[in-house]
């Protein structure tokens, strides 16, 4: 997946940004910015800053001293092939200060950055960042992100996406499920993955009350009640390992908290998925299965996006009829941007009884918290998503009605921002 790099250039650059730290004031206002680091270099521009948010977010990524540990240098492949950022490593000794953020746009959600900002030891076990809690007020018992640390955050989510998303791209592909590992210590090995990476959000009792889990708008998943939005099973029936494997994977995007964990082995995430099976008295002591037993729904797809449907206006045109009988801007919007509770005047809810706050924004792959691959939106379509959106399976009893809808939420995705970068 991703391409080989220099590791040896990669280790003295490690080691001279490790050395100039030492020497340099850490984050915060009342340190002397130095010199900031370019965004961009002039001849390869790859951050357009589009919004006043992102405009004064860069003010204050300079003001808080973030080059001082972060640079901007990672860019999107010039051959239109996807190249992944490597996972953190910031408990390794010889890692660098900070990871490179140059692809930071659209990675994770807004959500995850407010916890990070505010607890970064906590989001990311090892970090050495300082936490930036001058970013944010106590409001109604629990920290509440300022002005300051919305431009930032912000900021975060411009960079790298003014030629290429490549998130958004690698979230239209399916993700390959490979076979599960007979190892037997997949059980020891989820343990301690879930403690490190797992247990802030979800809880060391996978309760979903984890030390971070009060700042985000999705509340963690809650793994002993095992009930799960995102499967390829009908609903009332317990998700698929490979819905689970899949989740790990992708994370949820910019449209909830969890981060993608796609830069684990593939062993260890089988080894979190069974750790998670374990908590839900359902789903405990039935070891892994890569491929669901039949549903009768199968949906079939590979790691690559569809080819093009060659009539595709015609089914554009037919999902579009689709959308409208079926009433899906009630609770998505006109253009599928997505509603509040408030918005909709509804209330939704899933599981027992936990408010979902918004519906799905579907105009942009990397909101779809599922995948934007056209599996992913089909699955939705037939499986459902949580208890508060239904199954349409039987109103769309044929794959041809499916795929047009699918085709017509695809069709609402905004144009990326390439324009200015572009020319």
């Amino acid at each position: 997946m991703r391409r080989p790099r220099n590791r040896t250039t990669r280790r003295l650059t490690a080691v001279a940004l490790a050395a100039a730290a030492l020497f340099a004031p850490a984050c915060g206002p009342d340190r002397s910015p130095g010199s900031a680091v370019p965004t961009v270099a002039p001849a390869e521009e790859s951050t357009v800053l589009v919004t006043d948010s992102e405009k004064r977010g860069e003010g204050i990524y300079r003001r808080e001293n973030c080059g001082r540990c972060h640079t901007l240098f990672d860019r999107p492949r010039a051959d239109g092939r996807i190249d992944l950022p490597p996972g953190p490593v910031a408990d390794t000794l010889v890692s660098r200060v900070g990871p490179d953020l140059g692809l930071e746009g659209h990675f994770r959600s807004d959500d995850w950055h407010f916890a990070h900002l505010y607890a970064p030891g906590a989001v990311v076990p090892g970090s050495r960042m300082p936490p930036s809690r001058h970013l944010f007020r106590p409001e109604s018992g629990r920290p509440t992100a300022t002005q300051d640390a919305v431009d930032l955050v912000a900021y975060l989510q411009a960079l790298g996406r003014a030629r290429r998303d490549i998130w958004a791209e690698w979230r239209r592909r399916e993700p390959a499920i490979p076979a599960p590992p007979s190892d037997g210590s997949l059980v020891r090995r989820g343990d301690e993955l879930y403690q490190r990476h797992c247990s802030p959000c979800h809880g060391a009792e996978g309760d979903g009350r984890g030390e971070v889990a009060g700042f985000f708008s999705f509340p963690p998943r809650d793994f002993v009640a095992g009930r799960y939005r995102f499967r390829s099973t009908p609903p009332g029936e317990p998700p698929a390992d490979a819905d689970l494997y899949r989740s790990i994977t992708l994370g949820t995007g910019a449209g909830a908290a969890m981060p993608a964990f796609y830069w684990l082995d593939e062993s260890d995430r089988w080894a979190l998925v069974l750790r998670v099976k374990e908590f839900s008295p359902v789903l405990r002591g039935s070891g892994l299965r890569a491929v669901p037993k039949a549903n009768g729904r199968q949906i079939e797809g590979t790691g690559e996006p569809r080819a093009p449907d060659p009539g595709a206006e015609a089914t554009v045109r037919e999902g579009r009829r689709l959308w409208d009988s079926l009433g899906c801007a009630s609770c998505h919007g006109p253009s599928g941007l997505g509603m509040t509770r408030q918005e909709a005047g509804t209330e939704w809810t899933d599981g027992a009884g936990v408010t979902v706050p918004r519906s799905g924004d579907l105009t942009h792959a990397c909101a779809l918290r599922a995948g934007a691959s056209q599996q992913a939106i089909e699955r939705a379509v037939v499986f459902g998503v949580g208890e508060a959106m239904p199954s349409y399976a039987d109103a769309l009893p044929g794959a041809s009605s499916r795929r047009a809808l699918v085709s017509f939420i695809q069709s609402l995705e905004r144009a990326p921002r390439t324009g200015q970068a572009g020319r």
